[in-house]
């Protein structure tokens, strides 16, 4: 072997061994990233009539922040921060369930039918 495919060899082994330490850190730290974004929407969604809404149409908080995309959550949240109808809502929610055709009212109708479905 003479210099020059030593030091190529040399230069691939060393970028091999960064890419394969920078890469397991790379995803734990997107997990974590993602885990402190889905909480922050976690806050949200309770803060406001949606965590509730969500709860008596039956569907499980958890399960909806993982399953649905985070820009139809943060849709649904906008959605229901503007929500004029909130004297309609609160007397709905005042009971234990809600029936999934009974929300017409609310902002967010449409997907909390589909969502309930599944």
């Amino acid at each position: 072997m003479n210099t020059i495919t030593i030091i190529a060899l040399v230069l691939l082994t060393t970028m091999l061994v960064t890419f394969s330490v920078l890469l397991p850190v790379a995803i734990v730290f997107n997990v974590r990233a993602g885990e402190k974004y889905r909480q922050g929407l976690a806050e949200k969604v309770n803060r406001l009539r949606l965590g509730k809404m969500l709860a008596a149409l039956g569907v499980n908080i958890d399960v909806y922040l993982n399953s649905e995309r985070s820009l139809e959550i943060q849709q649904h949240i906008d959605r229901c921060a503007a929500c004029g109808n909130t004297a309609e809502c609160d007397d709905k929610l005042a009971g234990q369930a809600i029936d999934p055709d009974s929300i017409g009212f609310c902002n967010n109708e449409a997907s909390l039918r589909e969502i309930a479905k599944q």
